[in-house]
């Protein structure tokens, strides 16, 4: 009986079945370190949008209206239930790790503290409780030697400034001598937060309304200013295109 006729492979089996015995090996290049992108390389440019916000204490007039405009016709920041974005008042520490954790996907564990430790001040069933977590874990916010993290608390411009910069891992290039010398009140720059300052007013992330000679590290920060210094934020990581501010609104050099 003659043999069976041996079946020959098709397709992918045929491209990648059979090995060739004489075929050389590869040859495997040296290893490439990735170099890192400017921050405006790092993701897709989304076009500015024009509309106005949808609160009725605010109108063209305020300062920050540009960059409000441009956050709430993307959802990125809310106001109250009575339509109110109240840009004069204080945030508080909660307010704002909530907006950090809504507006930055960053890997976690990103603090030198690791997980997010608890607090003595904050039970799980805490509005912001989750938020909080997150934007410890991401390295933006921390608590306090007493294990407390007083999310109640208004947050100062300087914590804003420092959180902005340990999140993003900002690095200064001058000394603060230098670079905090047309500033006014520069003495009033704790010790602790020079570095961070310094590092975040090159990354153009400071927004000093309505005098951008003054600091006012010690004043508790504004809703308007937050929202303004995460909006440029998010420009420095290229998520978001600049929008210019008005000369009113006093912006850093």
């Amino acid at each position: 009986m003659p043999a069976a006729p041996r079946l020959q492979p098709s397709g992918l089996q045929a491209r990648f079945g059979r090995r060739k015995p004489q075929s050389p090996p590869l040859a495997v290049p040296l290893p490439v370190l990735p170099q890192p992108l400017p921050p405006q390389q790092a993701w897709p440019e989304l076009p500015l949008v024009q509309g106005q916000p949808g609160f009725n204490d605010l109108n063209s007039e305020h300062w920050a209206w540009p960059v409000l405009n441009d956050l709430t016709q993307r959802n990125l920041v809310a106001g109250f239930p009575d339509g109110t974005f109240r840009p004069a008042d204080p945030m508080t520490r909660a307010e704002f790790a909530t907006q950090i954790a809504q507006l930055f996907n960053l890997p976690l564990e990103r603090s030198p503290l690791g997980q997010a430790p608890p607090y003595t001040d904050m039970a799980p069933g805490h509005w912001a409780y989750g938020n909080i977590q997150q934007a410890v874990q991401m390295g933006f916010v921390s608590g306090y030697p007493d294990g407390t993290f007083l999310p109640d608390q208004p947050i100062s411009r300087i914590h804003v400034i420092v959180a902005l910069a340990n999140g993003l891992l900002l690095k200064s290039s001058r000394s603060a001598t230098t670079a905090l010398k047309p500033y006014q009140d520069n003495s009033q720059v704790p010790p602790w937060a020079l570095e961070s300052l310094v590092a975040a007013t090159e990354a153009g992330l400071v927004v000093n309304h309505p005098d951008r000679r003054q600091l006012a590290p010690a004043r508790l920060a504004s809703r308007a200013e937050v929202a303004v210094m995460l909006h440029r934020a998010l420009v420095y990581v290229g998520t978001l295109q600049e929008v210019p501010l008005p000369d009113r609104a006093g912006q850093s050099e």
